[in-house]
């Protein structure tokens, strides 16, 4: 697989933490938004929880983050 037009790339990087790359282009902000929704659905898919559930984790972090944001977009 080649990616050619990316959005969101996240990876964990040798000293385990997590990188995230964002590649906006011709998108603006509502449209990642709706990509964080889509990400929501599929983790809650992939772990067989309710979107409740982890949209509640999400708020948790949301309010009190506990991870520093590391950019190297």
């Amino acid at each position: 697989m080649r990616i050619e037009k990316p959005l969101v790339i996240m990876f964990e990087g040798p000293d385990k933490e997590v990188i995230t790359n964002i590649h906006p282009g011709s998108h603006d902000y509502r449209h990642y938004g709706l990509l964080v929704c889509d990400l929501v659905r599929h983790i809650a898919h992939a772990f067989e929880v309710s979107e409740g559930s982890v949209w509640e984790w999400v708020d948790k972090e949301r309010y009190n983050p506990t991870t520093d944001i590391t950019q190297r977009s």
